[in-house]
């Protein structure tokens, strides 16, 4: 991973020279709309809702010839694109990249593009977009995280749903010790409680009453006392259900977005996920017997996390006008109520159900669960929807920074290491902490 890095880190510098040498000859054609082609990265075909979306941007430019190769935002493609002189106009990625990115002059600001828009995104989510008093673009979604229970597991082990909680730390445990369930060679064959990690490592840290980096996003703190009783807690957790290799080689059979996913299968008993998972849950199996909750503080207080995708313009895009035209199509209200009424007629034709969009556009989301969202006569799913609306409300996401994915994947190979016993959660959060930091100063 660390070989990898710097080959990133070289590429990105190459690439910032290159860019600032482009963009001198490029930014005089970027700013007139209609230069013929959009070459878009890291947007190739996806789901209904990306295609529909895809779709009506597409309307929104008329004239203009718009190339979505195939694939998903890769640093390494993206980094080598840019050191060959193959800039793409417009790009798509992980929000927590947008700042990373900034700081090396390969983005340029957009701010006469996305302030007329701005206050229709959530104001976290247009942060993360933002360094150094620029915005550089406009998120996509925010994948807000609440806790599905898993109510026939709940009953079956005798456990009231009440105990499906996270405020009291002992309670949780003792809770995912009663719902884990053991065959006679110790193997598991029901997880009572996923804590999530690496993956949700900011809310835990969050939940004991912390950050994991500065607000300003220069200063890493992913080795505070808060940081390392978090990892320590959410892995004592996965120790008293087996431990991680049968734990992580039983959790890797998992279904999750088929017929036979681990609420049909019992084989989770409660966990927190993103928003998503209920549109795919309520297609599935719509009988599912599940209960959404709140994820809350240890005051009882709801908190979220926020992630997602963000759209970007290179330095050197030869249609930064187009660019901003279809970053801002792409994430408006009309295309995510034309990709939700879409769904919700198809779901419905099909039997199915539909759970909502949760976007980084606020106004979008009121749009669609006010205009679109129905009962479907599962209470389970509408009472599901309810929470994913309010969960909203609480959510948190990483500040900008130069540090950007390089501080994500510091803190996920610590915890990784954690996992398989190489280090303690204190080692492992040390050295993650100076990676971070590295990466943060290296790169500001």
């Amino acid at each position: 991973m660390e070989g990898h890095q710097k080959r990133v880190a070289v590429l990105l510098a190459c690439a910032a020279v290159l860019a600032a040498v482009v963009a001198g000859s490029a930014i005089a054609r970027s700013d007139r709309a209609g230069a013929g082609t959009l070459n878009i990265y890291g947007y190739g075909p996806g789901d209904d809702v990306q295609e529909n979306r895809a779709t009506y941007a597409a309307s929104q430019l008329q004239g203009t010839d718009i190339k979505r190769p195939a694939g998903d935002f890769n640093d390494q493609v993206f980094a080598t694109r840019l050191a060959s002189g193959d800039i793409p106009d417009l790009v798509r990625m992980g929000r927590p990249r947008i700042a990373q990115y900034a700081a090396k002059g390969v983005l340029q600001p957009m701010d006469s593009c996305v302030n007329p828009v701005k206050k229709q995104y959530r104001v976290g989510a247009i942060a993360a977009m933002t360094y150094k008093g620029h915005v550089y673009g406009l998120p996509e979604f925010t994948n807000q995280i609440t806790l599905i229970v898993n109510q026939s597991a709940f009953k079956a082990a005798g456990v009231p749903i009440s105990a499906a909680q996270t405020k009291n730390k002992k309670a949780l445990l003792a809770t995912a010790k009663k719902l884990t369930k053991l065959d006679n060679n110790g193997n598991v064959t029901r997880i009572g409680f996923d804590p999530k990690i690496p993956e949700f490592f900011p809310l835990w840290v969050k939940w004991f009453g912390d950050d994991i980096i500065s607000k300003d996003g220069l200063h890493a703190k992913l080795n505070t006392a808060n940081a390392v009783s978090a990892l320590t807690y959410a892995v004592s957790i996965i120790n008293a259900e087996g431990g991680w290799n049968k734990f992580k080689a039983y959790r890797d059979t998992f279904d999750f977005f088929g017929r036979q996913n681990p609420l049909v299968k019992d084989q989770l008993g409660f966990w927190p996920m993103e928003s998503f998972i209920y549109n795919v849950f309520s297609n599935n199996s719509p009988n599912a017997d599940l209960v959404a909750k709140f994820f809350t503080n240890r005051k009882g207080g709801p908190i979220t996390y926020f992630s997602g995708n963000g759209w970007a313009v290179p330095k050197g895009s030869k249609n930064a006008a187009d660019a901003c035209k279809y970053m801002k199509a792409v994430t408006s209200v009309d295309a995510w109520l034309a990709a939700a009424k879409k769904r919700e007629a198809a779901r419905r034709a099909a039997g199915s159900t539909f759970t909502g969009l949760y976007t980084a556009n606020a106004v979008a989301d009121a749009k669609v669960y006010n205009d679109v969202y129905q009962s479907y006569g599962h209470p389970q799913f509408d009472k599901a929807v309810q929470t994913l609306v309010h969960a909203s409300k609480y959510g948190f996401e990483l500040p900008a920074s130069p540090g950007g994915q390089q501080l994500v994947q510091s803190y996920t190979d610590a915890i990784n290491r954690v996992l398989s016993g190489q280090q303690t959660p204190k080692a492992a959060l040390n050295q993650a902490q100076r990676e971070a930091q590295k990466a943060i100063n290296d790169n500001k």
